[in-house]
């Protein structure tokens, strides 16, 4: 441990060694949210544990903050948002950007833990999409609440609603099959996740830069309410230390291949093309 890290844990268990000395320390429990199916950011390990990037960049906050402990508890996407806001879970961590809708209900980190890189993809072999004006009359597979999906919505609003959405329940693995079978041209998301399962799954996809939301920032998600805002005070400077300490882009490298903790990243390789 760097000795910035050791004279940050000083500062947040300074409030303990000041309690009187028939006062107990208690750690606090803090219900962590990540999706759980959505490698290699979010996923659950062959022992049933929650892993991959989000949580590891959580874990490495933890070691931060003696006075809590995270408890990681994996969910599908359609009920994580609701989770949060009835108190089941304090914090989400699962790949969250930010929009409009968002930042009226919820509270943000200060600073954003990645930056992901975004990209169409398509099956592999097809020449006929290369931006998202290629996408008007074709059909494009969409996570119920994403912001990928929140971005496209808008946009065909405004372009005459010319593409199909089709709406899923987020698993990757599945959307990116109705491309194979041609139940759905296209599919917008993270470069990362979509290769390794491409990879993983051996499911022939090709894919170009998503121009219009190239890069993205990620965020912890915190309820909007006095204890979000309570548990983002004792996040956000966690974060700042694991940025300034290189922490996010070993685990980055680690989890991911490649440093996205800056927007100054190296450039992902897609199919043998950097871009």
């Amino acid at each position: 441990m760097k000795n910035s890290d050791k004279y940050v844990l000083f500062l947040l268990g300074i409030t303990c060694l000041l309690m009187t000395p028939w006062e107990v320390c208690a750690v606090e429990k803090v219900t962590v949210g990540t999706e759980g199916a959505y490698a290699p950011f979010n996923y659950v390990d062959k022992d049933g544990n929650a892993d991959g990037f989000n949580v590891a960049v959580m874990k490495a906050a933890d070691e931060l903050l003696p006075d809590v402990k995270f408890v990681f508890e994996p969910t599908e996407w359609t009920a994580i948002f609701v989770a949060l806001e009835s108190g089941r879970y304090d914090i989400i961590a699962t790949n969250l950007n930010k929009n409009a809708e968002r930042e009226v209900k919820y509270l943000f980190s200060e600073l954003p833990y990645m930056y992901s890189t975004n990209v169409i993809a398509f099956k592999s072999g097809r020449t006929d999409i290369r931006s998202t004006q290629d996408l008007h009359g074709k059909t494009v597979t969409a996570s119920l609440g994403s912001t990928y999906t929140a971005w496209l919505e808008k946009y065909n609003a405004e372009n005459g609603n010319l593409i199909t959405i089709s709406y899923s329940d987020g698993d990757f693995s599945k959307m990116l099959l109705e491309l194979v079978t041609g139940r759905a041209d296209a599919l917008l998301g993270s470069a990362v996740a979509i290769n390794l399962l491409a990879k993983e799954q051996n499911i022939p996809i090709d894919s170009v830069p998503w121009k219009e939301k190239e890069r993205e920032p990620t965020f912890v998600l915190f309820a909007k309410n006095t204890n979000g805002e309570r548990l983002k005070k004792l996040v956000d400077p966690a974060l700042e230390t694991l940025l300034k300490n290189g922490t996010l882009a070993e685990l980055s490298k680690k989890y991911l291949g490649a440093d996205y903790s800056s927007e100054k990243t190296d450039k992902v390789r897609i199919h043998g093309e950097n871009f």
